[in-house]
């Protein structure tokens, strides 16, 4: 992960954090893993319950209409 990852001493970098749900808020965007770009399906891939991790401004923008992501189960995406 670490192309995708920046130091938390960059400050154009922005924190994601994905978390488990078990539903999807009215009208929030539902993507599939299939859908998103290599970068972003190797965030997903290795996310490991970690709270947050420092993404690069290009990966954040992938997520930043905070979607619902279908992988082996529905994440929440939430950008700080």
């Amino acid at each position: 992960m670490s192309s995708n990852t920046t130091s938390g001493a960059e400050g154009d970098g922005r924190t994601l954090h994905l978390r488990p749900t078990t539903t999807v808020p009215p009208g929030a965007p539902v993507r599939h893993f299939d859908e998103l770009p290599e970068t972003a399906k190797q965030l997903v891939a290795e996310y490991d319950d970690r709270t947050t991790v420092t993404v690069t401004p290009e990966l954040a923008t992938e997520f930043a209409d905070e979607p619902v992501v279908v992988f082996s189960e529905y994440l929440r995406v939430e950008l700080a």
